[in-house]
């Protein structure tokens, strides 16, 4: 047991310095060399962990996307159900710098890496899992709601997370912590308000 969670925790440790190796240099730029200075053990020591560097990288992803769901289990737990209080964990004023900055980054080279869009792919699904959640908690209406209806919501409100993500990253002094939150909020609003007429207009049109 003692050996298991040692495994455990350098991992962790390799793949947090993963992410600031890839937030300082880029993931396209970033080498295993890179990596093990950061983590300040061998390339061999790496290999020994992770299969290669999009195991790495992947285990890197993860960090912030784990630490944004323990933030909002916990609100959750607490009984919050304001939507955007809940998703501020998503945002970049809440969350740390690098995290955004490694994400942008992996958002750059999807397109042109095959193993990282099958990474992306599973990321997504796992992201949805926790959005859902977090949706059907805050907006318990939106249990009831046609699936094409909250899927299409579900993207706005994602891509929505994304674009300030990009946004908080690439011009930091236009996209403030209030302006985030400010337009998460609008956006929510907007979102559910489209959802309900939606839902209404189809029940209607069922009846």
């Amino acid at each position: 047991m003692p050996k298991i969670i040692d495994v455990e925790l350098t991992r962790l440790r390799i793949a947090r310095a993963a992410g600031k190796a890839i937030a300082a240099k880029g993931i396209s730029a970033v080498t295993m060399i890179d990596i093990a200075n950061a983590a300040g053990v061998t390339t061999g020591m790496i290999t020994h962990y992770f299969e290669n560097k999009t195991d790495i990288i992947a285990a890197a992803l993860r960090i912030p996307f784990l630490n944004m769901e323990r933030k909002i289990a916990h609100l959750l737990e607490k009984g919050e159900t304001d939507l955007a209080i809940l998703l501020d964990a998503a945002i970049p004023s809440s969350k740390s710098h690098e995290d955004s900055v490694i994400w942008v980054n992996f958002w750059g080279v999807i397109a042109a890496d095959p193993e990282f869009r099958k990474l992306n792919a599973s990321l997504h699904r796992e992201g949805k899992k926790v959005y859902d959640r977090v949706i059907w908690a805050a907006w318990p209406e939106s249990e009831e709601w046609p699936t094409d209806v909250f899927e299409t919501a579900l993207r706005s409100i994602v891509t929505f997370l994304f674009g300030l993500n990009a946004g908080g990253v690439t011009n930091r002094a236009v996209w403030t912590t209030s302006v985030q939150r400010s337009q998460l909020e609008l956006h929510l609003r907007m979102v559910r308000y489209w959802a309900r007429q939606q839902a209404l207009t189809i029940c209607d049109n069922d009846n």
